[in-house]
Order: structure tokens, then sequence, then C-alpha cells
């Protein structure tokens, strides 16, 4: 009678002008986030249940007159409707996770990149539960404005998820510059940003040249660590103290904080339960992750009642070298605050005598006006800093000094990035200033005397050589572009003046479409050289036989 009485009422919601029966429980479910195809799938799905819940009646009635209406059937008619209902519901189940399912890749910050499938229904429990949380924010309606791509899971759900379920407009536009933001909010009369922390470190360097709209009533940031400086210039900028997620992309977001008080504490979402093991890791159960239970890299300490708890960087970024264990976050937290070091990442490397650390590092004030003796003294003057500090053995040995940390789209500096600036003989000038706007990079710039590139190229008369300027012009447009650029051709070069060691050099670079970026380095008012570099399309690339 049971599996009857549903079978009339899933027959009921099909009759025109009503909503199917499945339709209304998926949109229960999922708070109303559906994706494309889900009406349709709903509708098919409810005449699947139809005829199932009707042969399961007509099994049970079958039953009954088999056994004469006796009661004896009862628990056979009880394991049949179970087997079937439930069989059904796992075999649908399946269909719908392979079916309405994403794939997203990790960041590759440590490793390289993994393919994780997330399903939609995981997605919609973390939309909608972050509806509930910023409800008094969306009631707002404001316009949602963001830095990242929505390619990303992040981006996916805070850009184009959250403001289509809270009923918000999203500017479909990635905003690449300061001017582009307050370009965005004026036009606005609400804002919620959607960034990371690197996009506002940037914007703070220069926001003190603009007249910064104060209509900003939420900042969310993820994929990497806010520092305590940038969410105090966030906050006195914005008049907001930024939002941080910490999640990943196989458990989605896990907790969160705002760092009213340097390196506060991270307080757990509701439905989040997760514990630390005996190595410190962070263990996950939680319904937006991809699996019941996920162990995270993440080594943390719990406080409090056991739903806060404090950060101690990744677990696999502790090296041993010379049988000492090294905790490479530590080691940047502690150069960072040196004088004259703005940024600083470490990365291990393989020599001839076992495991060593490289430093990649954004040299500032002090260190930076050590240029007249170029390089190797401030790396000498850096390394005897750091071995007051640490045991010799986990003191960086090579150094490599850049303008900024290669970082991608979502903030994180990747490993396979560092290893690549520390194995080449990339020796960057200093650069003293930068700017960028959505087409335009400007930096002013002085090279070390020492650099090697100056060695025999002229004796008694050093000068930048050609294909020097123009490595470090495709070096400097693919931090610029914030992704790989590779060189088909470089057209209408151009060589007017000479850069000597020691000049200080203005290089611009422009975006000519997606294809062409034009550089133009000068000393003062006087043109040095220009060229336009040119993207390697994939047909122009020569055949494996021919390289």
């Amino acid at each position: 009678m049971i599996s009857l009485l549903f079978a009339v009422l899933f027959g009921l919601s099909l009759l025109p002008g009503r909503k199917p029966a499945c339709l209304r429980f998926a949109e229960r479910l999922s708070d109303g986030i559906l994706p494309d195809g889900a009406e349709a799938y709903c509708r098919r799905l409810t005449w699947v249940w139809l005829f199932v819940l009707m042969g399961n009646a007509a099994a049970c009635l079958a039953l009954s007159a088999l056994f004469s209406g006796g009661l004896c059937f009862l628990p056979a008619a009880v394991l049949l409707s179970a087997t079937v209902v439930s069989g059904t519901f796992a075999i649908e189940k399946r269909i719908r996770d392979r079916r309405f399912s994403v794939l997203f890749h990790t960041s590759g910050s440590t490793t390289a990149p993994k393919p994780v499938v997330k399903t939609f229904e995981s997605l919609a429990k973390e939309v909608a539960f972050h509806r509930s949380l910023l409800a008094g924010v969306l009631e707002q309606k404001p316009l949602f404005l963001s830095t990242i791509e929505p390619g990303h899971m992040y981006g996916t759900l805070w850009r184009v998820m959250l403001p289509k379920a809270a009923g918000c407009q999203a500017d479909p536009e990635i905003i690449l510059s300061p001017e582009e933001l307050i370009e965005k909010m004026n036009m606005a009369k609400k804002v919620f940003l959607v960034t990371t922390p690197s996009f506002l470190e940037r914007f703070a360097a220069y926001a003190d040249l603009y007249d910064v709209p104060r209509n900003c009533i939420e900042i969310t940031t993820s994929g990497a660590l806010l520092t305590p400086k940038a969410a105090a210039d966030a906050t006195r900028i914005f008049g907001i103290t930024p939002l941080e997620i910490f999640g990943s992309t196989e458990t989605g977001g896990v907790a969160y904080r705002r760092q009213t008080a340097p390196d506060c504490d991270w307080t757990l979402f509701d439905p989040v339960r997760a514990h630390a093991d005996g190595e410190g890791r962070l263990v996950v159960r939680s319904p937006f992750s991809f699996k019941r239970r996920f162990t995270m890299g993440d080594c943390v300490a719990f406080t409090g009642a056991g739903r806060t708890f404090r950060l101690h960087g990744r677990l696999d970024r502790i090296v041993k070298i010379a049988e000492q264990r090294v905790l490479l976050p530590e080691l940047e937290a502690q150069m960072r605050r040196l004088p004259g070091v703005a940024d600083a990442a470490l990365c291990p490397l393989d020599g001839p005598h076992g495991v060593f650390l490289g430093a990649v590092v954004v040299p500032t004030g002090q260190l930076a006006s050590v240029r007249a003796a170029g390089a190797p003294k401030r790396s000498l003057a850096l390394r005897q800093q750091l071995l007051h500090m640490f045991p010799k053995g986990s003191v960086p040995k090579k150094y490599r000094f850049v303008h900024e940390l290669p970082r991608n789209p979502q903030g994180k500096v990747l490993a396979s990035a560092l290893k690549a600036i520390l194995q080449s003989n990339l020796v960057e000038p200093v650069v003293e200033r930068a700017t960028r706007t959505d087409d335009t990079w400007t930096a002013d710039m002085v090279f070390d005397p020492d650099a090697p590139y100056f060695n025999g190229h002229f004796p008694g008369f050093p000068i930048l050589p050609g294909v020097v300027q123009l490595g470090l012009a495709h070096h400097f447009a693919e931090s610029f572009l914030r992704e790989a650029f590779p060189l088909g051709c470089v057209k209408k070069m151009k060589f007017s003046a000479p850069i000597q060691p020691g000049d200080r050099v203005r290089l611009v670079l422009t975006r000519r479409g997606e294809n062409e970026i034009a550089y133009a380095y000068s000393a003062g008012d006087v043109p040095c050289s220009s060229g336009i570099l040119c993207r390697q399309s994939a047909t122009a690339m020569p055949p494996p036989s021919a390289l």
C-alpha cells in the first residue's frame, strides 16, 4: 500500500503544470542550486521511480495473493521493498554523481597538479552553507567583483555559484589591476570582492595613489595565507577585514578567520569535523569533501574546545638537511623579518654532496641598496645574517634575487617555478619600482655591475648584450602575464643606445592582443632598445625530428 501511495503521488507530480517530485527533492537538497540539465534529468527520474514503485506494489500484491492475505507475507514484502528501493537509490546516485560532477585540478604548489572530481551536490552544499553564513551581506545585493579565474574551485564557488544562488549580479570580467578595481567599485553601490592575498598585497602598494571608495561590504581571500600586514592594509584601505578561507580542492572550505589580531587562530566551519593525527596532520570529515575522510598535508595544533586550530605549515615542506629537520615555512618567516627582505621562498635542491636549500628573495631597502657590488655581496650579506640565527646546514647556499615571487593566478608560489629560477643563470636587475595596468607593466631597474652577462662584452667597455635584453623582456613579460608565454619570434627589434653597468633603466611592456607584447628599454629620455615579442603558436611548432 505504501509503494502504491507513493506511486500515485509521483504520478500526480508529472501532470502538466506541476513540478516533478524528484525535482522538488533535489531543490530542497541543494537549496535551490541546480546544474544545467537537472530539471530534465529529475523529470525522467520521476518516471523511473513511478514504474519502480508500481512494480514493487504489484510484487507485494502477488505475495499477498500467494499467501492468501496472511500476515506471514509481510516480512517477505518488507524485505523485497527495502531491496528494490535501496538498490534503485544506489544506482541512481552513482549515475547522478557521474553525470553531475566537475573535474578540478590541485594547484601544484608542492607537487604536480592532480585531478579531483567533485560532485555538484557537494559544491551545492558548500554554496548553500556560505549563503546562510553571509546572509546579512548577500541581502544587500552587492556586485561581485573577482580577480580570479572561474575555472578553479574557489572561483567556481565564490565567483559563479554563490552570486547566482543569492540572486546577486557578478561582473564577468577578471580584474587585473588596482585601477580596474577602483573603476568597477565606482560604478557600483555595494561590492563583494573575491580575490587572493597576492592581489591585496599588490593593491596596498599603490593604494595611497588613488581615491579608493568605501563601498566594499565583504572581501574573501583563499589560495594562500594573508600576512598580518596585508590584512591590516586591507582593513585600512577598504574599511573591512578580509574573510580568509582555508581548505583545498579535495576538501572544499574547512575553516575561516578574520585577522583582527596578528596570526589569530582558524575556526572550523559548522558542518566540518576535524582532528589532528599522531603526526599533527589535519584529518577532515566534511560534506564538502570528495571523500568521507581526507587527511591533509597541513600541520595543525587544536586550541580551545577543538573547533579552533593554529596552522604550522605543510608537513610536506619539512626537509632533512645534514641530518637536521628543517621546517621551510618557519625559516621563510624568519627570513621575512630580516631587514632588507620583503619576501622569500625556499626550495630544496639536489647537489653533489646531498640536499641543500636555495632561496628566492625579494630584496628591499638595505639589501636592495647593496647593488654597487652586485648580487654576490647581497647573497653574502643575507647568508651572514642567517648564520647567526640557524645552524649552518639549514642556511640556504644558493640565492636568486627577483622583483617578486613567481605566483600563479591563485596567489600560490609553485615549487616548480622556484626550482626553475634557482637552476637558471638568471640574474635579475634590482627593480626599484614597478607599476601595472591591464595592458602595461612599467619598471625602473638597475643592473648589477658583477652580473655574469657583462663579462667579456666588451673588455674595457661593458654593455648589456642584446640577447640578455631580449631574455629579460621575455622573463618580465611572463611575470606580468602570470602565465607562460612561449616565444615564437621577435618583430621590429631595434637597438638605439647601449646599457652599461649601474645605469638606471626603465622597461615598459605593453600587451598588444593575446599573442604580442611590445617592450622598450630607455635610460632617462634616451631610448635604448625595443621590439615586439610574439607568442609561439601550436601550428608553428617544428616536428620532433626537426629539433
